[in-house]
């Protein structure tokens, strides 16, 4: 900066005993380039430790869920490979599943033609939603039973939806009477 430019008061030294022109030249403070680039290398080491961490919003694979193409007909072999046991119930790869989060009126052990009637239209609702397209079948982390499985499609449950349809009921252990007149 130059000296000659200063009015005669303005070379008075400030509270601090420096001069004006001294204490606007300083000299600024830098970061090293090797501090910046050690802060970086951390940043990218921490992300790339953490990135199998850290979930996205669309990663919706749960472990032990199995992603479901086939086509389901509905019948009563328990060891089928791909078939509809009832409303809440269905045969893959030799074995047989439940659908975890729904309760469903009985076709078997029914009370009434009316809980016999509405068993039928859940089963074939439900072959329905399966047929509908690629599903994951997923374990029911509430439900300790082995066969329990969440059916989830685009995110959606498909027992969620048999509820909305009138199919069938949020689980409880309790037991419904479908015979009820409203049960629907």
């Amino acid at each position: 900066m130059a000296h000659n430019l200063y009015d005669l008061g303005d070379r008075a030294p400030n509270a601090s005993g420096a001069w004006l022109h001294d204490t606007q030249e300083g000299r600024n403070h830098i970061l090293p380039a090797g501090i910046i680039l050690l802060t970086l290398l951390i940043a990218v080491g921490a992300i790339l430790l953490l990135k199998d961490i850290w979930h996205t919003p669309d990663d919706t694979r749960v472990a032990g869920s199995i992603t479901i193409s086939e086509r389901f007909e509905t019948c009563d072999d328990l060891t089928g490979e791909a078939c509809i046991l009832s409303a809440d119930s269905y045969a893959y790869k030799g074995k047989r599943y439940h659908v975890a989060d729904i309760s469903v009126p009985s076709q078997a052990d029914a009370q009434c033609p009316a809980e016999a009637e509405l068993a039928q239209q859940g089963r074939t609702a439900l072959a329905a939603m399966i047929n509908g397209g690629t599903f994951d079948a997923r374990p029911d982390p509430v439900d300790p039973d082995p066969s329990a499985r969440l059916l989830v499609r685009d995110g959606v449950s498909l027992g969620q939806l048999m509820i909305l349809k009138g199919h069938a009921r949020p689980w409880s252990p309790k037991p419904i009477n479908w015979c009820l007149g409203g049960a629907r």
